[in-house]
């Protein structure tokens, strides 16, 4: 994988990462500032992702590079 995509991919692993982390935080708050927070990462998260993904499709074009989304394999 390049280098622009294997960066571009490790923001989305980052997001997808993050977007866990909130829904467990989420899980487990016990007032609503923590409810707040953990909404608020899990929203930029998913744009973060989304961000990634319309970079790495740029790529594929531009580029001809190749992104593979989690859970899914080069092909």
């Amino acid at each position: 994988m390049k280098d622009y995509n294997a960066n571009v991919k490790r923001v989305a692993d980052l997001a997808s990462e993050m977007i866990a982390a909130s829904d467990k935080g989420h899980a487990e708050c016990h007032d609503e500032n923590c409810v707040s927070l953990f909404g608020l990462a899990k929203d930029c998260a998913y744009r973060i992702r989304s961000a990634a993904e319309r970079e790495s499709r740029i790529h594929d074009v531009k580029f001809g590079g190749r992104f593979v989304k989690q859970n899914q394999t080069a092909g």
